[in-house]
């Protein structure tokens, strides 16, 4: 916890620095939502198969999901997709200037009853 997945099209810049990018992002959830920086577990992935709108080959997303325990504020959920979603439009700004590019960010809870995690005591804040 948190879990976070970067999903983006394969007609994207391929010219990310992806742990410069984590980093930004663990950085957001550390200091705006006390996570733990340990706990963060970020993935990217690229999406070779995708259809958008018309299916123009212009067309092209980012997604960001964060999962991570339930129990912040509608605030805090706020402030991390702000920040997030601001620092996924400088990353991937050379794209958004040659593409119709989509980039969303979407916060979930995780209920704490239905997440196990190894090794106990993880979840409170450092």
């Amino acid at each position: 916890m948190p879990n976070i997945l970067l999903e983006y099209t394969t007609n994207v810049s391929d010219s990310i620095e992806y742990p410069k990018l984590f980093t930004a992002i663990h950085s957001v959830l550390h200091e705006t939502a006390g996570i733990r920086l340990d706990n963060c577990k970020s993935r990217a992935i690229k999406i070779d198969e995708f259809y958008i709108g018309d299916g123009h080959p212009s067309n092209a997303f980012v997604q960001l999901s964060i999962s991570f325990v339930a129990g912040r504020s509608a605030e805090i959920k706020a402030g991390v997709g702000d920040q997030c979603l601001a620092i996924l439009k400088e990353y991937y700004e050379y794209s958004v200037a040659r593409l119709d590019v989509q980039i969303t960010v979407e916060i979930c809870d995780i209920r704490r009853e239905a997440y196990f995690k190894y090794p106990e005591g993880t979840f409170t804040p450092q």
